[in-house]
């Protein structure tokens, strides 16, 4: 079973340019498939946003672990002020995020969500998840396989901010969005705007 991973690493202000030489230059060896390399925009700042796909749990723990015990993690080991890394399952109607030019932007959502409510809610994604792709591309959704309490990641791509809005609001003008039930599933929101790296397959 194909596993997602989100790393966030935090990183010292200014401090961009570098690291993301550094990761550009390190990332080959981390292991898993790099997918994205995301700058944060809109949201929390100076952070980085790497998304990667390993073949299965043990790849993913293996390089999870080979990653906690470096002395120099991804060589940022200078300007990282902290790292988490998060593992995902891609929810199991969509296809795999493929490497595309698909937006200058890039919306990461992670929504908690109620208890026993995971499975109504992939079905009622899966229901609306066309209609609204129509609109702007959906990169992926994911449940969240560690952390605290039950919650998904979804990420969107736009090609503007403005789309973005106008995007947003003729979904819910339309009654495509949000899905049947999702609102009241739901315990919190958190979004944060990315732009893709240079080098980032998701462009």
């Amino acid at each position: 079973m194909t596993l997602y991973e989100l790393t966030t690493l935090e990183i010292k202000v200014f401090s961009n340019a570098k690291v993301y030489e550094a990761l550009q230059r390190n990332l080959p060896e981390a292991g898993g498939t790099l997918i994205g390399a995301f700058a944060t925009d809109i949201g929390e700042l100076s952070r980085v946003l790497l998304l990667r796909s390993f073949d299965d749990a043990n790849r993913l723990a293996e390089a999870r672990q080979r990653l906690l015990m470096q002395a120099d993690p991804l060589g940022c080991g200078e300007w990282l002020v902290s790292l988490a890394s998060n593992a995902h399952a891609l929810f199991p109607f969509l296809a795999p995020p493929q490497p595309a030019q698909l937006g200058r932007w890039y919306e990461f959502r992670t929504y908690g969500l109620k208890q026993g409510l995971l499975g109504q809610t992939i079905a009622a994604w899966e229901e609306a998840v066309p209609k609204r792709h129509a609109l702007s591309p959906l990169v992926g959704a994911f449940t969240a396989l560690d952390g605290e309490q039950p919650r998904f990641l979804n990420i969107w791509a736009y090609q503007s901010l403005d789309a973005r809005a106008r995007v947003r609001a003729d979904a819910v003008a339309q009654g495509l969005w949000p899905p049947k039930g999702g609102p009241a599933s739901l315990t919190r929101m958190q979004s944060t705007v990315c732009t893709p790296l240079a080098w980032s397959r998701l462009k």
